[in-house]
């Protein structure tokens, strides 16, 4: 009473087995090539995001040799001027042109500097091309790029830090530092 293929084989209609096995191979096709396609798309996909992400690291590395990085109004730092001078801190006031190269490369340290004192100090950005802002330009007597005081407005006190210092982190910090041991000073005599 077994299952004995050989007879099952023998007694089976061949047309019939060779449209199952015809089916069988076509859905075995369907699949591998819907698997496929499916992998190709994904992977096309992938590819896409990989080359979108591998021309703006391009894009990213030429600014860099270049010499080109983000404008300063692209960083996120700072505060605005009047809000500023409204603080009982003292505010570090950077006045910049989005075309100044100097600006530029001065930009990473300025967002560096606000970091490191955002507890003691108040810091704010002002573009000098901006319409608002012409009036106090005049008046601070902005000729160059980037120009930065250190302006304390509860002891009506402004301080122009020479460019000289604007080349490193620690050079500024210095002038920061001693500026702060100041006010220190002034407030205990108070």
């Amino acid at each position: 009473m077994g299952l004995n293929i050989k007879e099952v084989w023998e007694n089976a209609n061949k047309k019939n087995i060779a449209i199952i096995v015809a089916i069988l191979i076509v859905v075995i096709l369907l699949v591998i090539g819907g698997l496929e396609y499916y992998h190709y798309s994904v992977d096309k996909v992938e590819r896409e995001k990989a080359r979108v992400q591998y021309e703006e690291f391009l894009k990213e590395q030429m600014r860099q040799q270049r010499g080109i990085s983000k404008k300063p109004s692209e960083y996120e730092v700072g505060m605005d001027y009047n809000k500023a001078m409204k603080s009982k801190k003292p505010v570090v006031v950077l006045f910049y042109a989005d075309w100044c190269r100097f600006c530029v490369k001065f930009m990473p340290n300025f967002q560096q500097l606000a970091g490191l004192y955002e507890k003691d100090i108040d810091f704010a950005k002002v573009n000098v091309e901006e319409k608002k802002y012409e009036k106090l330009v005049r008046e601070m007597g902005i000729t160059g790029f980037p120009t930065v005081f250190i302006l304390d407005p509860k002891y009506d006190n402004k301080v122009l830090l020479s460019n000289a210092y604007l080349s490193s982190v620690e050079a500024v910090s210095t002038e920061l530092d001693r500026y702060l041991r100041i006010r220190k000073i002034l407030d205990s005599k108070k």
